[in-house]
């Protein structure tokens, strides 16, 4: 007898209602509508901050953070400065598909970012947006692999080739056309999996929302300073159409449940435009002596060499695809690392001056760290002045005032403590800014010694761009739709996050909830009777899996990870 899905997750990454909603009462996305009357849906809050790694991370685990490891796309060598990429070997906790494994359930999972390399399931995983290539062995059983392929008459694409260099109209329509392509080959590979390789709990991720918001906002947002109106004739369209698609797809994949599957649609974080405000975060430590850059480093002879390397290498990002990129730098990695550390000007720091300091290569602001004795090698920050010197910081943050009205461009800084608890807390940053609440946006570009005279704070002109930059990035809450026989329908859920999922699934399969889990069952969702004939049960803790921090990347894969990261613009 053929196997019957008991619940199925269809992941939308970056899903925002902000959108949703409006063009829902103009008819549009009824799939996605008719899923909401049929069941239950809310604002989805997402860990903090709200980026991919951690909160997928943390879906999967039902956990923050803090006890599963994951806090950012790259993460700080273990007694060092380096930064390495992150994958899903840096998470130290049990994923809720080993759970329903170990409770007799089959489970297979497709593109749900950083479960590289897959774990080996009884079903199956294809990984994520952390794979490093197609070459990679991404799909377990392998033998699945082959499967697919022929399935689909070629390999599995992973990238877009042409989005790191969105400078014209045409590559703009080719980037489109290849979200297109990829959202079709991803539904094609869930029906067939479903058709052919049923599994007990299945779920499946799209990524294009995340993507085409990021570049494309200002070309639907007429109030956006980027935004320029003949381009939106061209591309204000396209967000929805992406949205529009996935909604097809969704019904795609509904359509081929029975009806007493529990269907759950998420997002691991929302959406939003980015604002005109600019932090040089480094600068502004340098100007407040608490970081330091080597002597040499601001000679003028050294700062014209940074800034033909740095030069240099804006012009390969904003000329060559992706994939000319990567086979660059496999090519050539000593001068792909020169002209990197040029352009982050990370390796220019004195540490044996310097307090506190950023890793300013993320897209998405940047944390701070101190430079703390015992746990750096060059720290100098004596542990018993680390609280005031924390204290120092989140008061000199708050200076940093928007002249136009006078106000805090960052309204919270929250302490490391605040944030993350757990064995792996002290992993992270220090302090966290942040850049996901309305009333407190801004984004960041590095810092070069060079220009430390310069002002920390820059109000961007108003006038479109004539680079690929970011139009779009994240904020704190989702969505979540739900719909099953045991669940409540048209119910509007309030104060649902994204670590509360998890824990839900495994009690609606009569599993009892780790009591290590951070995330709590959504009852309200369920209907009375199922709930007094199934109470509530706590399990023991799931505890810690996984190695510490092993580091999952070869030097190439590295090269291959940080070009894809650099071309989805997550990587200044």
């Amino acid at each position: 007898m053929k196997k019957v899905p008991r619940v199925v997750v269809i992941g939308l990454d970056s899903a925002t209602w902000t959108l949703i909603r409006p063009w829902m009462a103009e008819g549009s996305m009824p799939n996605l509508a008719q899923l909401m009357k049929s069941g239950a849906s809310g604002a989805l809050q997402s860990v903090l901050p709200p980026i991919t790694p951690p909160a997928w991370t943390s879906f999967m685990t039902g956990k923050q953070p803090g006890k599963h490891g994951i806090f950012n796309f790259i993460e700080s060598e273990k007694g060092g400065y380096a930064m390495n990429y992150a994958n899903a070997t840096s998470r130290r906790s049990p994923t809720v598909w080993k759970l329903l494994n170990d409770a007799g359930f089959t489970v297979g999972t497709m593109n749900i970012p950083f479960t590289y390399p897959p774990e080996q399931l009884n079903g199956f995983q294809i990984s994520g947006m952390d794979t490093p290539s197609e070459t990679s062995q991404f799909i377990h059983p392998p033998e699945l692999r082959e499967e697919l392929v022929k399935h689909l008459g070629r390999e599995l694409q992973l990238d877009l080739r042409y989005l790191g260099a969105m400078s014209t109209d045409e590559r703009r329509n080719q980037v489109l056309e290849e979200m297109r392509e990829m959202d079709e080959q991803w539904t094609k590979v869930a029906l067939y999996l479903l058709e052919h390789h049923p599994q007990d709990v299945m779920m499946f991720v799209f990524m294009s929302i995340d993507t085409v918001q990021h570049y494309f906002w200002q070309h639907m947002d007429q109030e956006h300073f980027l935004h320029d109106p003949a381009l939106a004739v061209k591309f204000g369209r396209a967000i929805r159409e992406v949205y529009e698609r996935l909604d097809v797809t969704v019904g795609k994949i509904i359509e081929r449940l029975p009806a007493e599957t529990s269907v759950f649609v998420v997002s691991d974080h929302g959406g939003g435009p980015v604002v005109d405000r600019t932090i040089f975060l480094n600068r502004y430590l340098a100007q407040l002596g608490l970081l330091h850059y080597k002597p040499n480093a601001t000679s003028s002879l050294r700062a014209l060499s940074q800034k033909v390397l740095r030069a240099g290498f804006s012009l390969i990002r904003a000329s060559l695809t992706s994939r000319q990129k990567v086979k660059l730098a496999a090519l050539f990695p000593e001068m792909r690392r020169k002209s990197e550390l040029a352009y982050s000007s990370f390796t220019a720091i004195d540490w044996s001056r310097t307090k506190a300091y950023c890793s300013e290569v993320l897209a998405a602001p940047p944390s701070i760290l101190i430079n703390l004795k015992g746990v750096k090698p060059e720290g100098i920050v004596d542990p018993k002045d680390y609280d005031a010197l924390v204290n120092e910081i989140i008061v000199r943050i708050g200076e940093l005032k928007d002249p136009r009205d006078g106000k805090p461009v960052i309204k919270k800084v929250w302490r490391r403590s605040e944030i993350f608890h757990g064995p792996f807390a002290e992993e992270t940053a220090d302090l966290i800014l942040d850049w996901w609440s309305e009333d407190s946006l801004f984004s960041t570009q590095p810092s070069f010694p060079e220009d430390t005279g310069e002002p920390a704070l820059v109000i961007r002109e108003h006038k479109p761009s004539d680079t690929s930059e970011w139009g779009g990035t994240h904020r704190l809450f989702g969505i979540l739709v739900a719909r099953s026989p045991i669940f409540q329908s048209d119910l509007e859920l309030e104060n649902a996050r994204l670590i509360d999922v998890s824990p839900t699934i495994l009690h609606l399969l009569g599993v009892p909830v780790p009591e290590d889990m951070d995330g709590h069952v959504l009852e309200k969702i369920f209907k009375s009777d199922f709930l007094a004939m199934h109470p509530l049960r706590s399990g023991a803790a799931s505890g810690i899996s996984g190695s510490d921090r092993s580091g999952g990347y070869t030097d190439e894969e590295s090269a291959k990870v940080e070009e894809r990261l650099q071309a989805l613009g997550y990587l200044e």
